[in-house]
């Protein structure tokens, strides 16, 4: 019998100052909901708002803001004039592949001689290696630039040094400690660095050297603008916030992929079954995003790159399929372990004893290991650790965190039992000895006990406004949606309305959810609740019920209706 189920959500209201609402209300023409939805993203005046809903490529930052940019063009530059091998040093993941393949693509456009090297996930491990740069080095390379990696990697640029190759370090990731002795370091989170926008995930970082090359090599910028749905399609894929020059890019990149020139994104694009229809951040993550990831998951990434890269139909058709039969492959794995691993903590771990998850099994595939830690974070709302245990009898894992746990200063409290971690507050990964699991689990949940608050454990779900049902008409829709592209730092709003009435009995529908019909302000609306089927008994008994739900349209038989999604009941 199971001991621990999921906690209930507790829906908490932003507060904002009712003096700007009323002010943005007054300025900008729109309801009060509205305006206290950009109130609540710190969008306070008329200026900001009107930046805020109208992105636009001349609010781009200059890239020679980043202090060593010169350096780094001027390095290019001569490696270009004197036909020096240039090589790409990138990652497996999406914001890494398509890093790889924006640099690839404009510095050939320029006439360089470069090529790429990305690191195997099952026998390399993240970031670069020291192997890694020996190979580079058997291709008579001069210049490496790494992108979406670098940052913390002192002993392989000093490797690199010595073989006689000078290295450009382009990342977004925070440094640990010294920096690498590169020519430059293009980084917006390195100390006292100048540049405004810290958000940008590795392609981003990118995107402003290929901006910075084309500037110094007098080129407009239609060497890099052109490139700008392979920027958007990493930058979302990458999980950072779409504020700022993400909001810019993911804005034009998403309206430049639903006509990609690219034949490779065209072919995963028709694959996917999305051609002719509108692409936002639902679509790039969970549709084309995991294909391109699929491959360095299990395996070869390169396949990846060599699809945004090719310019032959066949080819491209060919790749995306691989790349979309991997991902299948890839959803099975992760559907089975994620199974198994919720059955052993529905088993094994209690709510009131286990602040931590820590599970591990020998035939988990090590590159599904992560996606199932989130699922068990979003399940149980713990922190959730899952390891692969190889062959040798080390435990090779994935951990993700909750709000309010720090998981690499958890982890850094039981060093004496890991091999080896690294990571940032959200997420980490570590090498174990298997039988060291046991008492890894026992000192992690006193660690993560003694760190985190109760109220921590528990789901919150933040409403951006508190509103009657009749607001909700079709011009109240339109204004959200232009708020869109949704993600990180600027998700879809949430709006809580209390005190509605059932007009019929809930019904369970599909796999566990459940939908209804509410009144209030007598106004009627469709809400779909998805996996609160078993909530129905509760719900159904209630003469009155408190949403926190979403908009959202709901097309069936022809027609479009807004309906609510929703987040969360109170009774």
């Amino acid at each position: 019998m199971s001991t621990i189920v999921s906690p209930r959500e507790k829906i908490l209201v932003r507060e904002t100052d009712p003096l700007i609402v009323n002010r943005l209300q007054q300025e900008l023409k729109v309801p009060y909901g509205i305006a206290a939805i950009l109130a609540g993203r710190n969008l306070c005046t008329f200026e900001q708002c009107k930046a805020f809903f109208r992105p636009d490529l001349s609010q781009f930052h200059d890239p020679f803001l980043f202090e060593q940019m010169h350096l780094a063009v001027s390095r290019i530059e001569d490696a270009i004039r004197r036909c020096e091998k240039i090589v790409i040093y990138g990652d497996y993941d999406v914001d890494g592949v398509t890093s790889t393949a924006l640099l690839i693509k404009v510095l050939r456009k320029l006439g360089a001689d470069c090529e790429y090297f990305l690191p195997n996930r099952l026998t390399d491990g993240y970031g670069i290696s020291e192997n890694g740069i020996r190979q580079i080095a058997l291709k008579k390379t001069g210049l490496i630039i790494s992108v979406d990696c670098g940052i913390t990697s002192v002993y392989e640029t000093a490797v690199a040094a010595k073989l006689g190759m000078d290295m450009i370090i382009t990342d977004h990731h925070e440094p640990q400690g010294p920096l690498p002795d590169a020519v430059a370091i293009i980084n917006p989170k390195v100390n006292n660095s100048e540049y405004p926008d810290k958000n940008l995930a590795g392609v981003g970082v990118a995107l402003k050297l290929c901006q910075a090359l084309a500037r110094h090599t007098g080129n407009d910028e239609q060497l890099w603008l052109s490139f700008l749905d392979i920027v958007a399609l990493g930058t979302a894929a990458d999980i950072v916030p779409l504020i700022g020059e993400n909001r810019i890019i993911a804005r034009h990149g998403f309206q430049m992929l639903q006509n990609t020139a690219h034949v490779g994104l065209k072919a995963l694009i028709d694959l996917q079954k999305l051609s002719g229809k509108k692409i936002s951040t639902s679509e790039v993550v969970f549709q084309l995003a995991p294909c391109i990831n699929a491959g360095g998951r299990l395996g070869d990434a390169t396949r990846g790159v060599e699809l945004l890269l090719t310019e032959d139909p066949t080819v491209a058709w060919q790749t995306a399929h691989e790349l979309r039969e991997t991902n299948l492959e890839r959803r099975a794995l992760d559907s089975a372990v994620a199974q198994e691993a919720i059955d052993w903590v529905e088993k094994n771990c209690s709510l009131d004893r286990d602040f931590a998850l820590v599970v591990g099994k020998e035939s988990w595939h090590v590159g599904v290991v992560g996606i199932v830690a989130s699922k068990l974070v979003e399940r149980f709302h713990r922190p959730a650790i899952l390891f692969s245990i190889g062959p040798n009898g080390v435990g090779r894992g994935s951990g993700r965190s909750v709000p309010g746990l720090h998981l690499l200063e958890a982890l850094s409290q039981c060093s004496d039992l890991l091999e080896s971690f690294g990571g940032h507050a959200a997420a980490a990964g570590m090498n174990i000895k298997s039988q060291n699991i046991d008492l890894f689990r026992e000192k992690m949940n006193q660690v993560v006990g003694k760190m985190i608050k109760v109220e921590d454990l528990v789901p919150q779900v933040i409403a951006d406004a508190e509103i009657n049902l009749s607001q909700l008409n079709p011009k109240f829709f339109r204004i959200i949606n232009e708020m869109a592209p949704f993600g990180p730092g600027n998700m879809r709003p949430v709006l809580f309305c209390k005190k509605l009435k059932q007009k019929y009995s809930p019904r369970v529908v599909g796999q566990n959810h459940l939908k209804m019909l509410v009144v209030g302000d007598g106004v009627s609306m469709d809400a779909i609740g998805f996996n609160f089927g078993d909530r129905y008994d509760e719900i159904c008994r209630a003469s009155e019920i408190n949403l926190a739900f979403s908009l959202d349209e709901n097309e069936w038989n022809g027609r479009v209706n807004i309906q609510m999604k929703v987040k969360g009941v109170s009774l």
